[in-house]
């Protein structure tokens, strides 16, 4: 029959992605156990949260699938662009690559790296092992359910986003320090981040305002946040025209198809991006008591996030989406802590089943479905990787 045909068909796109999400969080448990033994043992939680040999492996396995891959979304321009990139003495002499809305330590990265080797695949691997060093380092480090905010990464898709917008991710990464720095009221040292950031892409330029966003969530401030949001949704057109009107007076050129291509965000993701606001909502009063500054700005990260995928329903979907990518490592973080806080005993091993059931059934949906993982995904291996050096 079709629909056991369809199954099957799914279950061939969707191995690889399963064996990787059960390797990773079971690297991930190991090196929880770690953690708390080292906890329990007395060590300070600073140097017990560290990476240990399970983070290591666990990095390594994403960098397999990251680092080894030929095509999959944007990769192969990122490929074609590489190639083709000049000398760094060459690139240097056009000013125009010089404008920092052009993400010029992006391709000033990609023309030193093309002066070095002509092999592209080099320059996947090393950019990937940044990101996703980063990624599991700033995961290790600010999270207090290690297993589940790394189910949580590839499950919600942030990790399949790491395959494709290199640019971006790369951004990401480097805003995963800035965030530390910010928790550790570092000023100086996050913004300079943050500006090095924006350097590889030009959205990242929003964390600039992120400590702002320390105060209590549902405060005045939140909703203050939430009244500008719906007037932008009220006066779309206008708002976003006058967005890219200001960004092209900066240099930053935002064609107008990107954002009014009458393709909105799908429907099931900005459902799942909605999971943690309407959590920290409802339960504002048991979630905020007594919060810490880091934990109130990754939870108004959540929500900075879904606000750009509402936006995103009206058009420009991957435009808003990508912005909400970047605020998307809330979301990871504070759905494990704000389950522990809101439920304990059996309603919360209950509820914790019911959220791994739901973003599995997500990731389903999203890689196997809607944008199948085998048919987009190919990758070399690393003997032919390191015969090709």
């Amino acid at each position: 029959m079709r629909w056991e045909s369809d199954i099957e068909d799914w279950k061939l796109i969707m191995l690889k992605l399963y064996i990787l999400l059960a390797v990773v969080v079971w690297l991930a448990m190991q090196s929880q156990k770690n953690t708390q033994a080292r906890l329990a043992a007395g060590v300070q939680s600073f140097h017990a949260r560290r990476m240990d040999m399970w983070c290591v492996l666990l990095f390594l396995a994403l960098l397999y699938v990251a680092g080894l891959r030929t095509s999959f979304n944007d990769t192969q321009n990122y490929i074609s662009g590489f190639r083709s990139m000049p000398a760094p003495a060459e690139w240097w002499d056009n000013q125009d690559n010089w404008n920092i809305f052009h993400n010029p330590a992006f391709y000033f990265l990609e023309s030193w790296l093309r002066s070095k080797t002509d092999n592209a695949q080099i320059f996947i691997f090393l950019t990937a092992a940044f990101t996703e060093f980063s990624m599991v380092r700033f995961f290790k480090r600010h999270v207090e359910n290690f297993p589940f905010s790394i189910f949580l990464f590839l499950t919600l898709g942030t990790f399949c986003f790491t395959l494709a917008a290199i640019k971006q991710c790369l951004a990401m990464a480097i805003l995963t320090y800035a965030i530390t720095a910010l928790k550790d009221n570092k000023w100086v040292r996050y913004y300079l981040l943050v500006f090095l950031a924006m350097l590889f892409h030009t959205y990242a330029l929003a964390f600039v305002f992120l400590p702002l966003f320390r105060a209590k969530p549902w405060s005045w401030f939140t909703y203050l946040f939430v009244l500008a949001l719906v007037l932008v949704m009220l006066n779309f057109e206008s708002a976003i025209t006058s967005f890219l009107d200001f960004a092209g007076e900066q240099g930053k050129d935002i064609a107008e198809y990107e954002v009014f291509d009458d393709h909105g965000t799908n429907i099931f993701r900005v459902l799942v991006y909605a999971v943690v606001p309407a959590m920290s909502l409802i339960f504002q009063k048991k979630l905020f008591e007594n919060s810490t500054p880091e934990e109130n700005v990754l939870v108004h990260m959540s929500i900075i996030s879904l606000a750009f995928m509402l936006l995103g329903t009206f058009a420009g979907a991957n435009m808003f989406g990508r912005m909400g990518n970047y605020f998307e490592l809330g979301t990871i973080c504070c759905l494990p802590w704000m389950l522990r806080k809101c439920f304990q005993g059996k309603p919360y091993r209950l509820i914790c089943i019911a959220a791994v059931v739901g973003f599995l059934a997500y990731f389903t949906y999203a890689y196997g479905f809607h944008t199948p993982f085998d048919q987009n995904y190919s990758a070399t291996t690393i003997w032919a990787l390191l015969r090709s050096t």
